[in-house]
């Protein structure tokens, strides 16, 4: 029976993703995404009801995604040395010590504080879960495992606003907060049972050990798509709104259902068939899905948008986070974190760019300058896919086949 080395632990080669393992690491997932997706909707009512403009209250909530893009690249470094547990511990107790505080904030301050320790742990266990689920895939399915992971946040991104906004509605806002810690509880619970490789020596604190310059390129393209999806789910209910659309809570709920479909299958296939090779469609499919909604007038045409934008999204961030273990040189954290950070970063300039687009040109000009950076990342991922220094290949992991035989040994 022939080994293989997943996280520091030593495993006899298996077809198998749905192990106990990865299905404890999945359910630490979905706890941690269903606590923070519960307070989306919770947080910026409750802010405004202690007296907070719109201006501080966007700024207090953006907090945490700032903290989270400056500790990703420091969370790889250090997890590729100690290991991805103790940072995913780390990363749940940092978010556990945010929703326990909430129900006794004093102001703006505190609150402050509490979200920048909350992006922390976001940025800890995030990347480094990412990653993990990666390490536990079977040789040559990297990109089939990293989608069945994410689809966690899928399913939480599903139900979870709609819980909280329930339970203030109903029970007042402390039972929210009180849902959001008890999730994370167990998540920190789960996150116990998962197994730690023990630590190898760090590589040298340096700025060019914090970023997998190999992973840039690919970083880059999927920046261009987060900027998208930064724009769509800041200004779509604004849109639905302006051109009476509907509902745009319905384009939520059709794109996370879709997504979990999706996901798993987009992974399989670029494993399989090369990276780019699944991100080019799911690229082009998105431009596609941001075009109709730049001429929407109808609430068909939001919600089969939503359709394209869940395709979209499945067959571009599994691909590209699974492209980035692929060019780590074994530097898997710190891989993961450039990936993920260049995402950060582009859900929170795209709000920004799109938005002063749509301020001086109308929403129309906003979405069809979304579908234009669409268009400019798959001319992107084209240049990278011929590139001789960027490997666009099937990963060289063993083919099913092979595997079998393998194990036979």
């Amino acid at each position: 029976m022939v080994a293989r080395v997943s996280s520091g632990v030593i495993d006899p080669v298996s077809d198998r993703i749905l192990t106990r393992r990865f299905s404890i690491l999945w359910l630490v997932g979905f706890s941690s995404y269903a606590s923070v997706y519960l307070l989306i909707p919770v947080l910026p009512l409750y802010l405004q009801q202690r007296g907070m403009t719109a201006t501080a209250i966007g700024s207090l909530l953006g907090l945490m995604s700032l903290a989270a893009l400056f500790t990703r690249p420091f969370s790889g470094w250090l997890s590729d040395g100690l290991g991805r547990k103790p940072l995913i511990t780390a990363g749940l107790a940092g978010l556990l010590v945010f929703t326990l505080g909430l129900p006794f904030i004093a102001g703006a301050l505190v609150f402050a504080i509490l979200r920048l320790i909350s992006g922390v742990g976001w940025g800890c266990l995030t990347s480094n879960a990412n990653t993990l689920a990666g390490e536990m895939a079977p040789p040559g399915r990297q990109g089939e495992a990293i989608g069945h992971y994410t689809m966690a946040g899928s399913v939480a991104f599903a139900g979870a606003p709609a819980v909280g906004l329930f339970l203030i509605h109903r029970y007042g806002y402390h039972a929210a907060f009180w849902a959001a810690a008890g999730l994370t509880t167990l998540a920190l619970v789960l996150s116990a049972f998962l197994e730690r490789r023990p630590p190898t020596p760090l590589r040298p604190f340096s700025a060019g050990n914090l970023i997998t310059w190999n992973a840039v390129g690919p970083a880059a393209v999927l920046m261009l798509h987060a900027m998208t999806y930064g724009g769509l789910i800041t200004f779509l209910p604004l849109l639905a709104r302006d051109r009476d659309l509907g509902d745009p809570s319905l384009f939520f709920t059709i794109y996370a259902l879709a997504l979990v479909v999706i996901r798993g299958t987009a992974g399989r296939l670029s494993d399989r068939f090369g990276r780019p090779a699944v991100i080019g469609p799911g690229l082009a499919t998105g431009g596609l899905a941001l075009l109709i909604l730049a001429f929407a007038t109808a609430r068909w045409h939001m919600l089969g948008s939503a359709l394209l934008f869940s395709f979209s999204m499945g067959f571009v961030q599994p691909p590209s986070l699974a492209w980035g273990l692929d060019l780590s040189g074994g530097q898997r954290g710190v891989a993961m974190a450039t990936m993920v950070a260049a995402q950060d970063m582009g859900i929170a300039v795209g709000g920004a760019v799109l938005g002063f687009i749509g301020t001086q040109a109308g929403f129309g000009a906003l979405f069809g300058a979304a579908a234009g950076v669409s268009l400019m990342a798959l001319l992107g991922l084209l240049a990278l896919a011929r590139s001789s220094r960027v490997s666009a290949a099937p990963l060289p992991g063993l083919s099913r086949r092979r595997r079998k035989g393998a194990s036979k040994e």
